[in-house]
């Protein structure tokens, strides 16, 4: 991204908000937000990094870490999962299974692609069995009752472990083998 209003616009898309969408999260009408965003200032960036995890480093200089931190949406997933009365059906075992089908979809944007990392077309198909795949994800931790955050820091300390940096730096070579 070359410009900040262009990395303004970047954050809007990946938000999938219109002007106003971001202009109601902001507090602001959707004509300020529009002439704001053509000359922001700083306490408006200060704004969107505090209101959509956004890291000022990327908004200011355009690298780094787009995000700061964003949380999942575990509530919204559970809500939705609760208010159709589907826990029930949620067992470790079919939602393992759900995980791997899913897994499953999403290569098949790669099927036939002719190259590994060539399939821009699928963009949209892509997210969405990511979305379908970390969806399931969350129902599978409730329903063994961990915390995500807490088994993903676990997961990465015991990986730093195995992988050290020296060791690891640029390779491909699973850790039993540097």
């Amino acid at each position: 991204m070359k410009t900040l209003q262009e990395r303004i616009h970047h954050i809007q898309n990946l938000l999938h908000f219109d002007d106003a969408q971001m202009a109601e999260k902001l507090g602001l009408e959707e004509e300020a937000y529009q002439r704001i965003i053509g000359a922001p200032s700083s306490e408006f960036l200060e704004q969107l990094c505090t209101t959509f995890g956004v890291s000022r480093t990327y908004l200011e200089e355009g690298s780094g870490h787009l995000f700061t931190e964003r949380p999942l949406p575990i509530a919204n997933i559970l809500a939705f999962r609760d208010a159709r009365n589907w826990k029930q059906f949620h067992t470790p075992k079919d939602l393992a299974i759900s995980l791997c089908l899913e897994s499953s979809e999403l290569l098949e944007c790669f099927q036939w692609s002719g190259e590994d990392v060539h399939v821009g077309e699928k963009q949209k198909q892509m997210e969405e069995e990511l979305a379908d795949i970390l969806i399931y994800s969350v129902l599978f931790a409730d329903s063994i009752g961990v915390d995500i955050p807490t088994i993903i820091e676990k997961k990465l300390r015991k990986n730093a472990e195995k992988y050290d940096v020296k060791k690891a730096y640029g390779s491909a070579k699973k850790y039993t083998e540097l």
